[in-house]
This record gives C-alpha cells, structure tokens and sequence, in this order.
C-alpha cells in the first residue's frame, strides 16, 4: 500500500496519458496526494474538479517558472503572484513554489540573490493571512540546470533569512542537493527549520528511490527524527515502469513504516 505522505509528481509519472487522466491514474495506484509544476500549464478548472472526484489532494504547485525571470518585472511579478495565490486556493493548495533565475552573462549570483528576496519581499503582503507559503527551491547545475543562480541550500536559505519564515521556505529536493552539495544528512540537520517541504528522487538518473545511491530508508528516518511531517514529493520518473517504482516505493514506506511514512 502506498503511504499517504507521498505525493506523486504528476509531470514525471504516467507521461503517456492526458494530464488529468494522470490524475486518475494516481488515484488507482493508492495515492490521495500528488504535485504539480507550473500552474498555467494545466486547465485548473477541470484539474479541480477531478482531483476532487478522485479523492486527490495537491501539495504544491508551481507560482513562477523560470522565464520571465522574477527579479526582472516586479509588477509582473506581484501580478503573477496574486493570481497563483488564487489559484492555490481553488485548488486547496498551501505551497506556491517559486523557480529562481538562471544568470546571465556577467551577473554576480549572490547579487542575483540579493534582487531575489527583494522581488519576494514584495508580494509579503499578499502572502500574509493567504494560507499559502512560498518556497524557493535549489537546483543542480551540473545535470539538469547549468547557470541556475541557487544551485545549493545555503543560497536559497540566505534568500529565506532575508524575507522572513512567515512568508519562505525551502522546497528541500534530495536529488539537486545530493549533485550539488552532498552531506545530505548534515546539511537538513543545520536547515531544518526553513525546510517547508520534500522531494525526492534517487542519483544518477533522477528515477524513484531504490535505484540509485540515496539510501532514503535512512535520509527520510533523519528527517522524520527532525520533526518535518509534511507530505514528500515523489519527483522523480519511474526508470521501468510505474508498477516496479509503485514497488519501490511500497518497499520504502515499509522500511519507514514505524516513522509514520
């Protein structure tokens, strides 16, 4: 049975249907939670009603994608703000996820960070008294994303501090930081308290946990030890099929069972 803290990534699982019949296709596997990338890629009218149909709640969707760029058109991006704020809540939704900016040539990344937490700091009031937090993810630039400005914890969390936890967190991804920074373990411990949720995928190849070098059995025991009891984010993509990773992370949540996984 698959636990209900895993939250299925319906942009990585079931590529070969329509994405609400992903939606569905969740719900028969066992799973009532699920995510999504950026919002305006999907009709969320239809999404919310089969999501309710279905019995399947989302974590976290996307607020921002990566262009334009959030540091580049404040007013843009307050705009856009509100409105995935509105959309969050039509579809139950209390985690808006924000993709920083790539750099361009020339640009200093810890300045580009700095404009970062100003363009956040902008839409605070919007946020407060919303329900919904946002979060800044760090991603990889070795692999998936060469020239992203916050490719480790330490610079997303440096953007968190200067906006404030009522309004920021982190969407800590094990994946992108297992190929950025490594000492998974030491590093969740020093950043607990700004983690705001979890994704997870196994290295090399980005596939389901079991098929790679993350021992997860033990990672999500550290981070349960810690206190996170959120959902955790399964972005990643089956490396056979979605039977086998179904498989795998069954397997998973029994390692973890005792932890409420």
């Amino acid at each position: 049975m698959v636990s209900e803290r895993f939250a299925v990534n319906l942009e990585m699982w079931w590529t070969h249907l329509d994405p609400l019949d992903r939606v569905r296709a969740a719900a028969e596997a066992g799973f009532s939670l699920a995510e999504i990338w950026f919002w305006r890629r999907w009709d969320v009218n239809r999404l919310a009603r089969v999501c309710e149909a279905e019995g399947v709640s989302l974590t976290q969707l996307g607020g921002w994608d990566f262009e334009p760029r959030l540091i580049d058109d404040l007013p843009a991006f307050r705009a856009g703000i509100a409105e995935a704020l509105r959309v969050a809540t039509d579809l139950g939704v209390s985690r808006i996820n924000l993709n920083g900016p790539y750099l361009r040539s020339g640009e200093r990344a810890s300045a580009v960070r700095v404009r970062v937490a100003e363009a956040i700091a902008s839409v605070a009031e919007l946020v407060a008294g919303s329900g919904a937090t946002l979060m800044v993810e760090p991603m990889n630039q070795r692999i998936d994303h060469p020239g992203y400005s916050m490719p480790r914890s330490e610079h997303v969390i440096e953007v968190c501090r200067r906006v404030g936890r009522d309004v920021v967190g982190v969407n800590w991804d094990f994946y992108h930081l297992q190929i950025s920074e490594g000492d998974l373990t030491g590093h969740v411990r020093e950043a607990i308290d700004w983690v705001e949720y979890v994704q997870i995928a196994d290295n090399p190849g980005r596939h389901e946990p079991g098929t790679g070098e993350i021992d997860y059995g033990f990672l999500l025991g550290v981070v349960a030890d810690l206190g996170y009891g959120g959902p955790i984010g399964l972005e990643c993509s089956p490396a056979e099929s979605e039977r086998v990773a179904l498989d795998r992370i069954e397997s998973l949540g029994a390692r973890r069972r005792h932890l409420g996984l």
